[in-house]
C-alpha cells in the first residue's frame, strides 16, 4: 500500500463539472479533494499554446453566457468575458448573427440557395421561431418577474400565476420533442440538401428542440480572456484559496463502493463519506468491481450496469490547428472569429450515414482507394466548425499571424478501424490536407493559406479518447441513436446525479442527456448540493 487519504467528500475528474462541484463545496467550507489523472484541469475545456499561438483543445467557446457570469461573480472569479460573434456560412453567402433578427435574414439565405423549396424553408423558419418562444419562457425571459417596471408582488400575482402555467405547459411541450432533427425535418421538407445544410453539424438524432434552438444559442456564446482554459485556471486557483485540494497525474483504477475506497494507480487509497464521480460513467460501473456486483445483486443494479456498459458515446471530432503567416485581419475582413461554414449547398446526404455503415460493416473487403474515394466527398460536402482565438482576444497568436482551429465530426469506429490497419498516421495527414486544400479553394480562396502555414497538426477521436478517456471519444455524452441510458427528462434532471451505489453522485456529459458545458455545470451543482444535504 502506498498510503491512506480520508475526506468528507472526494472528487474524481477534473472537467468543467468536477471542478464546479469542488468550487461549490469548498465555498461552503468543505474540505474537498478533487483527483485527475491528467496533469492540469479542464478536460474537454482547455487552452494550449504551441509557439506563440494559443489554442483551445476542447470547446472553442462558451454558451449559456448567463449560467458562465453567474459562476464568475458567485465564486468571484477573476475571469473577462469577450464577444463571441458567429457568423453561418454556405459556399460564398456568409451571415453574421445579429440577435434573433438574422434568423429572417436565414431564410432569405436559404431561399436564395433553395428556390424550388421556399415553403418548405418557411415552415423550417416557423419552427425554430417557435422553439425560440420556448426558450424565452424556459429561461424566464419573458417571465413578470423580470420585467423592467417591477409593482408589488401582490399586484403581480395573477400575471405570475399565468406565466407560471406557460411556463410549465412549455416545459411538458419541450419534453415531447424528442423526435430526431432528422425525421422532423423530412415531415417539413423533401429537399434532401436543404436538411442537410440545416442539421448535418449535429449529431446524428439530436432531438429535434436541442438542435433547432441552437439558433438561439449562437448569439449566446462567450469567450474568456486568455481562452477557455483561462475559466478553468480561476475556478482551479479559487478552489484552493478556499482550502480545497487538486491532486493531478492521479488515475482511479478501482472504486470499492462497499467500504468506500478508492484505489489509484500506484496502489494508494483514498476513503471517501461521499464520492462524486465526475469522469467517464462507463469508467465507474467497469471499476467498481466485485465487492460492488457481491453487494448489489438486485435486478435494478445489473440492468443499469448493463445499460451503461452497452451503450456508447455520440460521435467525434477530428480537429485540424493551424498556425498561419497571415495578419488576422485579412480573415477578419470575411468572417468573425468562430463560424459554422459548409463549402459546398448539395449537404452530405447518404454519405455520413448510409455509406459510411457500409463501409464499417465491409471494411475487411474495402479497398483503400474507395475510403478515400468517400472521404474526399466527405471534407467537400461537410459543415466546419472554425474558431480563430486572435480574432476576438489579440493576445492569442503572434503579431501580424492568425490560428485557426477547424473541426467536423468523424466517427471514433471508423478511426479505430484505421488505427488497427496500420495507417492512421497517414490518414491523419491525408485528412489535414483535405481540410486544407476544401477551405482553401471556397472560404478563404482568396488567401494564400496553403502557401503561408507555419506548422500544423490534428487530434481525431484516438487523440480525446487517450487524452481524456471519454468513451468512444465523444465530446456530448451518449449517442442519440440507441436508448438513453441515463436522465433525458428535464422534469428529473435534480436525479440525473444518482447511481446505483449508495453515496456516490456524479456528473457531467454523461449524466443528463442531451449533454454540453451548461450540463456539466448544472450537473456539478446538483451533485454538490447532494453532498451538502445529506449527512
Amino acid at each position: 500500500m502506498n498510503g491512506y487519504i480520508e475526506r468528507d467528500v472526494i472528487i474524481v475528474g477534473g472537467g468543467i463539472a468536477g471542478l464546479t462541484a469542488a468550487l461549490t463545496l469548498a465555498h461552503k467550507g468543505k474540505k474537498v479533494l478533487l483527483l485527475e489523472k491528467n496533469e492540469h484541469a479542464g478536460g474537454l475545456m482547455n487552452s494550449f499554446v504551441r509557439d506563440g499561438f494559443r489554442f483551445e483543445g476542447g470547446a472553442r467557446a462558451l454558451v449559456n453566457a448567463g449560467l458562465v457570469k453567474s459562476l464568475i461573480k458567485e465564486f468571484a472569479l477573476d475571469v473577462e468575458i469577450l464577444p463571441n460573434p458567429v457568423t453561418l456560412g454556405i459556399e460564398d453567402k456568409l451571415l453574421p448573427i445579429q440577435g434573433e433578427e438574422s434568423l429572417q435574414a436565414y431564410a432569405a439565405l436559404l431561399k436564395e440557395l433553395y428556390p424550388d423549396s421556399v415553403d418548405a424553408v418557411d415552415r423550417i423558419i416557423d419552427a425554430i421561431h417557435a422553439i425560440i418562444e420556448d426558450m424565452k419562457v424556459l429561461y424566464g425571459v419573458d417571465s413578470p418577474l423580470f420585467a423592467e417596471k417591477k409593482r408589488n408582488l401582490f399586484v403581480m400575482l395573477p400575471a405570475v400565476a399565468a406565466w407560471m402555467f406557460k411556463f410549465f405547459r412549455t416545459i411538458y411541450r419541450i419534453s415531447k420533442m424528442d423526435t430526431p432533427f432528422e425525421d422532423y425535418l423530412a415531415a417539413m421538407s423533401a429537399n434532401q440538401s436543404l436538411n442537410d445544410i440545416i442539421g448535418q453539424h449535429f449529431f446524428k438524432k439530436t432531438p429535434v428542440f436541442f438542435a433547432l434552438s441552437y439558433f438561439a444559442l449562437y448569439n449566446d456564446y462567450v469567450y474568456p480572456k486568455g481562452g477557455v482554459g483561462a475559466l478553468i485556471n480561476r475556478m482551479t486557483e479559487k478552489i484552493i484559496a478556499l482550502g480545497g485540494e487538486l491532486r493531478f497525474g492521479t488515475e482511479i483504477v478501482q472504486v470499492d463502493p462497499v467500504r468506500h475506497i478508492l484505489v489509484d494507480a500506484s496502489g494508494a487509497e483514498y476513503g471517501y463519506k461521499k464520492l462524486i464521480w465526475a469522469a467517464d460513467l462507463k469508467t465507474l460501473y467497469q471499476i467498481s468491481g466485485e465487492p460492488a456486483q457481491r453487494a448489489y445483486k438486485k435486478p435494478s443494479f445489473s440492468e443499469q450496469k448493463e445499460k451503461i456498459l452497452h451503450q456508447k458515446g455520440a460521435e467525434s471530432v477530428f480537429t485540424l490547428f493551424l498556425a498561419i503567416d497571415v495578419p488576422p485581419e485579412a480573415f477578419k475582413a470575411i468572417a468573425s472569429g468562430h463560424m459554422f461554414y459548409t463549402p459546398d449547398r448539395k449537404g452530405l446526404g447518404d454519405l455520413h450515414g448510409l455509406e459510411l455503415k457500409s463501409m464499417l460493416a465491409h471494411w475487411d473487403e474495402l479497398q483503400k482507394d474507395q475510403f478515400y474515394d468517400w472521404f474526399h466527398r466527405f471534407c467537400r460536402y461537410n459543415t466546419f466548425e472554425i474558431s480563430l482565438p486572435v480574432i476576438r482576444d489579440p493576445d492569442a497568436a503572434p503579431q501580424g499571424k492568425t490560428g485557426i482551429i477547424i473541426s467536423l465530426l468523424f466517427d471514433y469506429e471508423l478511426t479505430k478501424k484505421i488505427f488497427d490497419a496500420g495507417w492512421y498516421e497517414e490518414f491523419k495527414a491525408r485528412f489535414e490536407s483535405e481540410i486544407i486544400n476544401t477551405l482553401a479553394e471556397s472560404l478563404y480562396r482568396d488567401l494564400p493559406i496553403r502557401e503561408k502555414i507555419l506548422f500544423r497538426f490534428s487530434a481525431s477521436p484516438l487523440s480525446i479518447y487517450s487524452q481524456v478517456k471519454s468513451s468512444e471519444g465523444s465530446i456530448v455524452g451518449w449517442s442519440f441513436e440507441g436508448e438513453i441510458p441515463v436522465t433525458a427528462s428535464m422534469f428529473r434532471m435534480g436525479d440525473s446525479v444518482n447511481t446505483a451505489f449508495p453515496d456516490i453522485y456524479a456528473a457531467g456529459k454523461w449524466v443528463y442527456s442531451p449533454a454540453g458545458g451548461p450540463t456539466a455545470i448544472m450537473t456539478g451543482r446538483i451533485a454538490a448540493s447532494k453532498c451538502l444535504k445529506r449527512r
